[in-house]
């Protein structure tokens, strides 16, 4: 299911915390004294800084410093002598996932998750492998997840299965698949769309959706 905030993202392939986490990465790079909010808007690329509004900054920043991601240097005096903020904890690229109060979101973890798997294993993995290697103390993957993301994956043309899936159940041998590296697109996880579409935040547009047979056509009538 595709969440609200990705719904954000197919109008500019990046949402808006994802643009605003790597301004403060990019002002943290040059400025040894800290930044204020104000810089860290200034700091938006010119073609995406319409998207993004002070109170966006001003959220993230919240939930960010809750989650010790971001130190406070100098806290504010006046508007004239905004709070100064300096990157406590760079972690990487993709934008944290923290609420207003520095709690982390875990939804849509596990598919991160499963992405990622599929990016470091050098061969090909079943339904079960992939949940094995996906699972993590907080974040578990269910077998059936795995099952139907690999599934998704491989109609929208990522994924090649290499030795095709027989019967069913405990006597049953599981469908495996190999992640195409022309279809290697980047760190952030092909999202699976209620409408069983797949959107992929790396290229900034949904790439596979299902194909609408004729019975259902006319049902739309």
């Amino acid at each position: 299911m595709m969440r609200r905030s990705a719904m954000v993202e197919m109008n500019g392939g990046k949402g808006p915390r994802q643009i605003i986490w790597e301004s403060i990465r990019s002002i943290d790079d040059n400025k040894d004294e800290g930044f204020t909010e104000a810089e860290i808007l200034e700091a938006v690329p010119a073609q995406l800084r319409e998207t993004i509004t002070p109170g966006m900054v001003r959220d993230y920043r919240y939930g960010l410093v809750a989650a010790g991601i971001l130190d406070i240097v100098t806290p504010a005096v006046s508007r004239r002598q905004p709070a100064v903020y300096r990157l406590a904890k760079d972690e990487g690229i993709e934008a944290p996932r923290v609420r207003r109060d520095g709690q982390r979101v875990t939804q849509g973890r596990a598919t991160e998750q499963m992405w990622r798997a599929l990016r470091m294993l050098s061969g090909s993995v079943n339904a079960r492998e992939l949940a094995a290697h996906a699972a993590t103390a907080n974040i578990p993957v269910s077998e059936v997840a795995a099952r139907d993301y690999l599934h998704v994956l491989c109609r929208a043309g990522y994924l090649r299965c290499t030795h095709p899936g027989k019967g069913i159940g405990k006597g049953g041998i599981q469908a495996r698949y190999r992640l195409r590296p022309d279809r290697n697109t980047g760190p952030r996880p092909p999202m699976v769309c209620r409408t069983q579409a797949v959107y992929d935040p790396n290229v900034g547009k949904v790439v596979w959706t299902r194909p609408v047979n004729g019975e259902e056509a006319n049902d739309g009538k």
